[in-house]
């Protein structure tokens, strides 16, 4: 699982908006460095998600609706990637022919693992702590 430069995109997005002020797409793109057509297109998927509202209009802009204690990580993952695996193996809609030819793979098992034990790590790191702790979060918790 990386995390892609959407979802970096995404917890920037976040981190602007986390005062619950409501800031214009311009504003967050310039103050984040987030182009503005990714800022857009992003924001749209964290409205969707119900973690911003979108104003509309010339007095408009994006607000934080959520509370940031309340979404981890993998939350936000979830909302920006679709395939937010380790390996594209792990991906039943790729084929494998060693696993076809073979009928297992002790690797593709060990990288499921690896996948599940990312994806619980991931869901206990809430997006308030990453913003805002400046990283101490990472000496207080147990990584895999």
């Amino acid at each position: 699982m990386i995390i892609t430069r959407e979802t970096d995109y995404a917890v920037r997005i976040l981190r602007c908006l986390a005062d619950f002020q409501l800031k214009t797409i311009r504003e967050i793109s310039e103050e984040q460095v987030v182009p503005r057509q990714f800022a857009y297109k992003i924001s749209k998927k964290l409205e969707r998600a119900g973690l911003i509202e979108i104003i509309r209009g010339a007095t408009g802009g994006c607000r934080m609706i959520k509370d940031l204690h309340e979404v981890s990580l993998m939350d936000l993952i979830n909302v920006m990637d679709r395939d937010n695996m380790v390996s594209s193996c792990l991906n039943p809609a790729v084929a494998c022919a060693y696993r076809e030819k073979n009928k297992s793979c002790c690797v593709h098992d060990a990288l499921c693992q690896v996948q599940q034990n990312i994806i619980e790590y991931f869901k206990t790191l809430n997006m308030y702590d990453i913003i805002f702790t400046e990283c101490k979060f990472l000496s207080q918790k147990k990584f895999l």
